[in-house]
């Protein structure tokens, strides 16, 4: 029995469900998209509007604009996430949002932001330094897998295992894309010139590998028993 009280036979070990694998690479996809186009018109909106200039002087604005960019984030990838998640554990979606939002907002102050400032002062593509380093913001990966872990905790014994999946699918992806890019010239996302669609890809290519992680952290034989009433 699943958390959303469906009566589908599950691998107790496994926990393999192809129904929800594929349901979580789509979502996540979905996910990637909306955030990284949606990210782009911020990244705009702060060059244009917000005068990105003015955040190496003013650190209020700065993170004012990552706030906002860790808020999207955290809120679509996060939800998302949860409409599967949800299916094997009763977990609060504010809990699972909110554990995605503070790695966030860490990419978008360490990574995203700095890249979209100094892409406007030297007049470079500000929506093209975006979306190069949300895909390089990938290294934070292992720090999402290690604030949802806390939340998968509560309602499983293989919670440790989710850090260790995040680590393994952003080491497995980047290396592939960095051996590609070294055998063919026209994928070049590792080195800084890569088209908007192997930006995409980079970050979607995870999806697999998590999904399959996620779906045995969370099998039936590997749940805590939740507490009974009194």
């Amino acid at each position: 029995m699943t958390a959303s009280g469906s009566a589908r036979e599950v691998p107790a070990s496994s926990g393999w469900e192809p129904r929800l694998y594929w349901r979580w690479i789509v979502y996540n996809s979905i996910a990637f998209v909306i955030v990284l186009s949606v990210g782009i018109a911020l990244a705009l909106l702060g060059s244009d509007v917000l005068h990105l200039r003015l955040a190496s002087g003013h650190v209020w604005v700065a993170l004012v604009i990552a706030t906002l960019g860790a808020v999207l984030f955290g809120g679509v990838l996060g939800s998302l996430q949860w409409l599967v998640v949800r299916e094997r554990v009763a977990v609060p979606r504010k809990a699972w949002v909110t554990a995605n939002i503070g790695p966030a907002l860490l990419a978008w102050l360490l990574v995203i932001m700095p890249a979209v400032i100094g892409a406007q002062k030297s007049d470079q593509d500000v929506s093209m330094a975006y979306l190069l380093a949300a895909s390089q913001s990938l290294a934070l990966g292992p720090l999402l897998g290690l604030s949802q872990s806390l939340v998968l905790r509560k309602v499983t014994s293989r919670w440790a295992w989710w850090i260790g999946a995040n680590l393994a699918s952003w080491l497995i992806v980047d290396i592939a894309l960095l051996l590609l890019s070294r055998l063919s010239g026209d994928l070049d996302v590792l080195r800084g010139d890569g088209a908007v669609a192997e930006v995409y890809l980079s970050l979607i290519a995870t999806t697999p590998l998590t999904g399959r992680a996620l779906l045995w952290v969370l099998a039936p034989s590997a749940l805590t028993p939740l507490p009974e009433d009194p």
